[in-house]
């Protein structure tokens, strides 16, 4: 059972990387510098990696829990 708990953690923790490195692609494709002045490159910087990893946890968390009912959802049957 411990195994089982640390492929699921191992597992969390790579898709956790991989849905804030795919959030930062994405929000690399919008127009988010007509959002804040000129000048603002931190600001903006600090926004994008903010909301990758905000983004990303959320997709990762909703991936994650959609697997565990999955799985547990098949003990019905």
């Amino acid at each position: 059972m411990k195994m089982l708990f640390s492929q699921l953690a191992f597992m969390h923790i790579v898709l956790h990387m991989f849905c804030v490195v795919f959030a930062f692609w994405v929000l690399g494709a919008l127009n988010i510098d007509s959002w804040f002045k000129k000048g603002e490159t931190g600001r903006i910087r600090l926004f994008i990696i903010l909301a990758a990893v905000l983004l990303g946890s959320a997709l990762s968390n909703f991936i994650m829990d959609f697997f565990r009912l999955v799985q547990e959802a098949s003990l019905l049957f």
